[in-house]
Formats: structure tokens, C-alpha cells, sequence
């Protein structure tokens, strides 16, 4: 099960895409990672991934990116995601956030990744409802 402790990238089993219990947002936020080789460039003083190292992410697979988030907005809107995952009080969507093990803008595809991030949630009838974020 989520708790606002464990934020662990890998918990869905996907590339780019993590889903975590924010206690600022008050419910499950979906995470895009698009630094998966935690390299960043920026070595912010107040940054909270492990193990970080200096450099560039590698080139984002958009369409990988775009098929993980399809299916796990399905997972959300129509499976059981939120009664088997998430505690009580955070079975809501909040968000969607660029975030992950790096700076999320330092990818070359990070305006196409937006764009096709606002497009499935769309297309699943969210953007109107729930937040995309980016936390940089």
C-alpha cells in the first residue's frame, strides 16, 4: 500500500510514470520521471534524490511515457488502483506532476512531454479537474 513516506520510483514497475500518496496535495499524485538515469544538471542546495549525479537525462521515449500514463490513468478511473493502494483519506486523483530523480526541463523533449501528458489527460476527460504540476 501508498504512504506519504515511500515516493520509490519504481513501485508501478514503469519507466517514467510513479504513483505516490502527496500529504501536501491530499490524495494520489502520478509522477513523471523523466531523468531515470538520475543525472541532473542544476545540483539544487535543497534537492531529495539519492544518489543523484551531474549530468543530462537520456532521450525520453514519448511514446513509452504516453503508453504507461494511458494505462495507468486506466488503472485509476476504472480499476481498483485507489481502494487496494492508497489509504482511505488520499483514494483521489490530485495531480499529475513532472517530477522525479532529476530537473524535469532539463530533458530535450520536455515541452513534447507536456504536451502529450495534457493530451491523455484529456482524453480521459481530467485536465479540467486535476492539477499537471511540475516540480523543479
Amino acid at each position: 500500500m501508498l504512504n506519504v513516506r515511500n515516493h520509490s520510483r519504481d513501485s508501478a514497475g514503469m519507466k517514467y510514470v510513479y504513483p505516490v500518496v502527496s500529504r501536501r496535495a491530499g490524495g494520489v499524485s502520478i509522477g513523471i520521471n523523466l531523468n531515470v538515469n538520475n543525472a541532473c544538471n542544476w545540483a539544487c542546495v535543497y534537492c531529495q534524490v539519492p544518489d543523484l549525479k551531474r549530468g543530462g537525462p537520456p532521450p525520453v521515449d514519448l511514446n513509452q511515457l504516453e503508453i504507461e500514463l494511458r494505462r495507468f490513468l486506466q488503472e485509476i478511473t476504472t480499476g481498483d488502483f485507489l481502494i487496494k493502494q492508497a489509504p482511505p483519506e488520499a483514494r483521489r486523483l490530485v495531480d499529475v506532476a513532472f517530477s522525479g530523480n532529476g530537473e524535469p526541463t532539463s530533458a530535450a523533449e520536455f515541452a513534447e512531454a507536456v504536451e502529450r501528458v495534457a493530451q491523455v489527460m484529456r482524453e480521459f476527460g481530467l485536465l479540467e479537474n486535476v492539477k499537471l504540476r511540475l516540480i523543479t
